[in-house]
């Protein structure tokens, strides 16, 4: 019996041995797992960190812009150059060359990293980097008459090439129309307002509303309005000084040449083939009456000669009956 009993507390021994090296090859093997799991982590930080890198990369500003372009086809030329060609890819900036040269020009030799377009003719605020590739893109409402602006309540939003003139807040700001009355009802231009350097006003700016309902809609008294939780996130890109272009509609456009004023207009949509604005030809002043097939020309009553010849119910064109006197 005691010769057995060793043989036994050996066998018990090998017998722990092997569970023990058992054991420890099962931990081996869930520690390689946790290694494949940290591998996988750090692979997934590494992709992160390499978009991050090459987003990073892309907004990089590459040597100065030249100051200065002598023609559209120099501008274009340059940005299709293998060194440039890559930051304006989907930028609007080589059709507005076409559609507006010194727009562009302004443009590219800004010493901002981002400009704002408000479109009136697809009725949304866009926010562009330098190059001209979109960031933003938010709905918009805007003055409730169409054209750009010419006088004090005439309801119009201004169009044209402009800069911010600063950011405020607009929180506890009230509104007080063009016959000087206050509404006592806080909140209507929203937390922020983007104020516009225009010339001739300081009443115009980009700012948040109390109703969302009209973002879309023509409605505003000449300013232009986004949602209040976009103005908070836009306000983090403006800077005083920067780019605006108020961009006319179609309408506008019609209602300018009318009025005798051209406005220029520009395309914000890189595939300008589904986004190009119809042109207008302006009516012809009212200068020339029709009667008989015979054009007499019309005088201003300001600066009429004294002639005894009397002309009666003369019609134009339009049907219109004048009774003028030489």
């Amino acid at each position: 019996m005691k010769s057995i009993l060793p043989i036994i507390i050996s066998f018990i021994g090998l017998t722990l041995a092997s569970c023990m090296s058992q054991t420890s090859k099962n931990k081996s093997a869930e520690n390689g797992s946790d290694s494949v799991a940290s591998i996988i982590d750090s692979t997934a930080v590494t992709d992160s960190v390499a978009v991050i890198d090459t987003l990073a990369a892309d907004t990089i500003t590459p040597p100065p812009l030249p100051a200065y372009f002598a023609s559209p086809a120099q501008a274009l030329a340059f940005m299709a150059d293998e060194q440039w060609k890559s930051f304006f890819e989907g930028s609007i900036l080589p059709q507005m060359v076409r559609d507006h040269f010194p727009y562009a020009q302004r443009l590219l030799k800004s010493r901002y990293e981002r400009f704002i377009v408000v479109d009136k003719f697809t009725m949304r605020v866009k926010l562009f980097d330098r190059y001209g590739r979109l960031l933003r893109s938010h709905k918009m409402a805007c003055g409730r008459n169409y054209g750009t602006k010419h006088e004090k309540a005439d309801e119009r939003t201004p169009e044209g090439f402009f800069s911010v003139e600063g950011v405020y807040d607009s929180t506890d700001w009230l509104f007080t129309d063009d016959n000087g009355v206050t509404s006592k009802i806080k909140g209507q231009f929203g937390p922020r307002f983007v104020r516009l350097r225009i010339p001739g006003t300081t009443q115009i700016g980009i700012h948040g509303t109390c109703s969302p309902r009209s973002l879309g809609w023509r409605c505003s008294h000449g300013c232009i309005r986004i949602t209040n939780e976009q103005i908070l996130e836009f306000v983090e890109f403006v800077e005083p000084g920067m780019p605006v272009i108020v961009n006319p509609g179609c309408i506008d456009t019609r209602t300018n040449l009318e009025e005798g004023y051209d406005v220029p207009w520009i395309s914000t949509q890189p595939d300008t083939a589904r986004y190009r604005q119809p042109k207008f030809t302006p009516k012809p002043p009212v200068d020339t009456l029709i009667k008989d097939s015979t054009v007499i020309e019309v005088i201003k009553p300001d600066s009429l000669p004294k002639i005894s010849t009397k002309i009666d119910s003369i019609k134009t064109t339009d049907s219109l009956t004048v009774e003028t006197t030489e």
